[in-house]
């Protein structure tokens, strides 16, 4: 063979395999293993599969044009015809030993007679005898596959072979045994039977196909009419029967060959598999009779097929395909849930149950199996008949089924319904073991429930004491605070400094009564340079303020006291403490409370952010002239000018300020220094300095005291403090442009 022929070869063979395979991973793993290393040659063989099953749509729209060409032919045919034509057997007709007594139906290519068999004994049986005009090679053949097909089995629920022959005019026919009955679904239907007995009643079917398919056989067109149910001894017996499109899977003999054409279809729509109908080179096997045992379980168990089967009958075949093949299959307790009252209390009364137990009854395990049976994908379903009977015959024994995922409050269910009785008397015992324990519990419940109660009233009496002698303790070191403040005041600083060590500040809790007391030794101590006692002062003041109303701390001396406390000293916690008082403050309604605000919070560098935020205060303000204290107006607004990088208006504001002539010295030195820092950033190093310089002498000149107009007047500590930090951050302003100020 040549290499291209051996190519060929290997091509075909790859698309015959890539063919039978109907599950997309699986197809994908295939290709990837016998082409992964041509890509172009996987793409194009993917391609040669898809365009495959596309075709088999012109295949099946071939298959119904040529049948509708054929009816009209057949329609418009002469009513008198020359030719020649074979009629059926007519009863009354006698063939060997049997006469024909009534017509009883048609089955697949035959006409099925009921008979009288007079030698060697007198009995009623079935006679199947092959249809006139369809004595072709093939018919002849597939009518021989039925009758070897039932001749190889020997089940109580399958119709046997009695005898064979063939009819005067050549046509053969075989004898079977007699089948009286009804449809499986009517049976259960018109006799009320329950779920149980239906489901017993399909084991019995299940049992018979796997008999089949143990023999080598494929029903191939499983449906209700072909599963009679008669009662006998009192109890249904079921009897699978028309074995006329069966496949044998090993043929016997060197006989005729039967043969099915692509576009050829066999079975019945609504019970068809997938595989049956697809046509894509997959061979049908016993699993596609597992599809249509569980299109009939389904039936059984709701009163209708996944696809309606009078829908299904109306459809050309290449519409019926594509249904079967890409239609959503729903969960039969889900298809009992939608249907219409009427009919769902109609459906349940034939099952003797309510619609809510019928719905309750199906859901779980009966789901589980009839989806797993009718998996579009034969490689997911139960592979063996036997595997299906099993699992329905565990369901009945409240046994777990291999449908379902097990689960520990599945097994657990499963577990109880299967020993009630069992679990019943468990249940008792426990009920009885856990009435026992909760009275005893409740009992010993009680008696601990008083002794925690004497402990508790116990702790609480010491807890009382321990809070009286808090509280005694707490008034004794307020009352002793202040007078430590009150010695301080008078300059009797050793007898106030030996009372302050009895009770440290530290000991005091913040509260509206020791405001006063923190506020008095913070002032003190920061006015004596005692910092660290003052800082642990303001500390507690900030804390103690929490408590009071915002109005009387804006527009009071603790704000600019704790601020400038901890911005002079240089404090970490000095920017949390200037986000808590925006939080707290924000908005300020009046002058003086937009003034400390805007002083405070822009005596230190701020951004945007914060700048934003003072907007309102800077409007509060207004025309520092019109404030209460103009000089300290003008100093907050020039400050946040200052801060904005808005040097003009900055500028603007502190010279303003200095013109007012009941300025104080502080406020003075802090303009002057406002100005320093706005002339070094315009690079005017000579002015700035000027300016740094007569913030310095003033505050030099003063010392700690204060003056208007060369008058003295009271100082207060936090003015000069803010003087000097301003002329710190003044003097390294001018050092980064260059202007020394040493």
């Amino acid at each position: 063979m040549k290499d291209d022929e051996l190519g060929r070869e290997v091509q075909n063979a790859i698309l015959e395999v890539a063919l039978s395979m109907d599950e997309p991973e699986l197809l994908d793993h295939f290709l990837r293993q016998a082409l992964g290393d041509h890509p172009e040659a996987m793409e194009e063989m993917r391609g040669l599969v898809e365009a495959s099953r596309r075709s088999m749509g012109f295949f099946l729209e071939a298959a119904d044009q040529r049948r509708d060409l054929a009816a009209e032919c057949c329609a418009e045919q002469e009513p008198f015809s020359t030719l020649s034509v074979t009629t059926d057997e007519q009863v009354g007709e006698v063939l060997g030993d049997y006469c024909l007594v009534a017509r009883l139906g048609e089955g697949s290519g035959g006409v099925i007679y009921e008979a009288e068999q007079g030698q060697p004994i007198q009995r009623r049986v079935a006679v199947k005898i092959l249809r006139a005009g369809m004595d072709t090679e093939l018919m002849i053949a597939r009518f021989e596959s039925e009758r070897q097909a039932l001749a190889l089995m020997d089940h109580p629920h399958i119709s046997r072979v009695l005898d064979a022959g063939a009819t005067p005019a050549g046509r053969p026919y075989f004898v079977m045994e007699l089948v009286e009955g009804e449809k499986i679904t009517l049976y259960c239907d018109r006799h009320q039977l329950g779920l149980v007995e239906r489901l017993q009643l399909f084991v019995e079917v299940c049992r018979a196909i796997e008999h089949a398919h143990q023999k080598g056989i494929i029903h191939r067109d499983i449906k209700p009419s072909n599963i009679l149910v008669a009662t006998h001894e009192g109890r249904p017996v079921p009897k699978v029967i028309d074995f006329g499109i069966a496949k044998m899977v090993h043929p016997l003999g060197e006989g005729r060959k039967v043969i099915t054409f692509h576009d050829e279809l066999f079975g019945t729509p609504a019970y068809m598999s997938p595989e049956q109908i697809d046509l894509a080179g997959l061979d049908v096997d016993t699993r596609s009779d597992i599809y249509s045992l569980g299109i009939l379980l389904h039936e059984l168990l709701t009163g209708v097929t996944p696809l309606d089967e009078d829908e299904m009958a109306n459809l050309g075949v290449s519409a019926l395909r594509d249904r079967v093949l890409n239609a959503a299959m729903q969960l039969p307790s889900r298809r009992c849930a939608m249907m219409p009252p009427d009919r769902a209390t109609e459906m349940a009364r034939v099952r003797g149950c309510d619609v809510r137990a019928w719905i309750a009854a199906v859901a779980g395990d009966l789901d589980g199996i009839v989806m797993k049976a009718t998996e579009r994908s034969r490689h997911h379903r139960y592979q063996t008949v036997d595997a299906l009977a099993v699992d329905i015959g565990r369901h009945l024994q409240d046994l777990p089924v291999s449908a379902r995922a097990p689960s520990r409050a599945y097994l657990l269910g499963k577990f109880v319904r299967r020993n009630r009785a069992a679990c019943a008397v468990a249940a008792g015992v426990a009920g009885l073991l856990i009435t026992g324990l909760v009275t005893t519990t409740t009992l010993y419940k009680r008696e601990r429930r008083a002794l925690d109660e004497q402990s508790r009233l116990r702790m609480e009496a010491q807890a009382a004491r321990k809070e009286e002698e808090r509280l005694r303790w707490q008034a004794d070191a307020r009352s002793n605070l202040a007078r430590v403040a009150f010695l301080l005041n008078q300059n009797r600083v050793e007898e106030a400094d030996e009372l302050r060590q009895r009770y440290p500040i530290t000991a005091i809790e913040p509260s509206l009564e020791a405001a006063a007391v923190f506020r008095a030794l913070g002032d003190w101590n920061a006015s004596h340079d005692r910092w660290d006692q003052a800082l642990e002062c303001f500390r507690l003041l900030i804390q103690a303020n929490r408590l009071e109303q915002s109005t009387r701390i804006l527009e009071g001396s603790d704000l600019m006291a704790c601020g400038i406390a901890l911005l002079y000293r240089h404090q970490p916690d000095f920017p949390e403490f200037r986000e808590e008082i925006l939080d707290r403050y924000l908005p300020a309604t009046t002058q003086v409370g937009a003034e400390h605000l805007l002083k405070v919070c822009c005596a230190a560098p701020a951004g945007p952010e914060m700048l934003a935020r003072l907007e309102t205060s800077v409007e509060s303000l207004g025309d520092p002239a019109d404030a209460v204290f103009p000089g300290w107006a003008a100093l907050s607004l020039g400050l946040y000018h200052l801060r904005g990088d808005d040097l003009n208006a900055a500028s603007r504001v502190a010279w303003e300020g200095l013109a007012l002539k009941d300025a104080k010295s502080s406020c003075t030195a802090a303009l002057h220094c406002v100005l320093a820092m706005t002339e070094a950033r315009r690079e005017r190093s000579k002015i700035a300095r000027s300016h740094w310089e007569e913030a310095r002498k003033l505050a030099q000149d003063c010392g700690k005291d204060d003056f208007i107009e060369g008058e003295p007047i009271e100082a207060v500590w936090f003015d000069w403090a803010l003087v000097a930090y301003l002329l710190d951050e003044a003097s390294h302003t001018l050092e980064r442009v260059g202007a020394s100020t040493k």
